[in-house]
């Protein structure tokens, strides 16, 4: 006498009668509790959703999804690793080889190598200067330069305290200059 209350469950292997049937959105037809969801009755018309994209390749204009809890710079070291982006493929980042006094290494990378003309070793930022590393081709390579006669150069008195702080460079060049004015002036 209720027959024509409720749907059968349009699953072929199922049929079960459910007098609260669940109609899927995709293919519009009837199905139970245990086949209501797209998956579970293999549904034709359904699309799984995309996961979601945490950012966008600026060199590729490819979308990267999120995975996990990766922050965005994670996402595109993992990108350019994968050699997904076309333009641009990265290595793993180039490592300071300068050593400190305690003997430990400085832990500093950059993706861009700064090669030191002298010893031709790897350095970082902070360190790429021959003077900043204790660069061993300094000691090896030390330029005669002829010293210029000029009189303000014979005295490094004449020099303006201006000058000798602000230097031409760094302040260990010029306290290596004012070192060759008084190596000249003794002679």
């Amino acid at each position: 006498e209720l027959s024509h209350v409720g749907k059968h469950c349009s699953l072929k292997d199922c049929r079960q009668l459910d007098f609260l049937p669940f109609r899927c959105s995709h293919c519009k037809q009837s199905f139970c509790l245990g086949h209501r969801k797209p998956q579970d009755h293999q549904c034709k018309h359904y699309t799984p959703p995309r996961p979601p994209v945490k950012a966008i390749c600026k060199d590729c204009n490819k979308s990267i999804q999120a995975d996990g809890d990766k922050t965005i710079a994670q996402l595109l070291v993992d990108h350019y690793g994968r050699g997904e982006c076309k333009k641009f493929t990265v290595t793993k980042p180039h490592r300071c080889n300068f050593c400190k006094p305690n003997g430990k290494k400085c832990k500093r990378r950059e993706f861009d190598p700064i090669v030191c003309k002298r010893c031709n070793m790897n350095f970082c930022i902070k360190h790429r200067h021959a003077e900043d590393h204790n660069c061993k081709g300094l000691e090896m390579k030390k330029p005669q330069r002829p010293v210029p006669k000029s009189d303000s150069m014979k005295n490094p008195e004449n020099c303006s305290k201006a000058a000798r702080t602000r230097g031409s460079g760094t302040n260990l060049a010029h306290s290596r200059l004012v070192k060759q004015f008084q190596s000249v002036k003794v002679k």
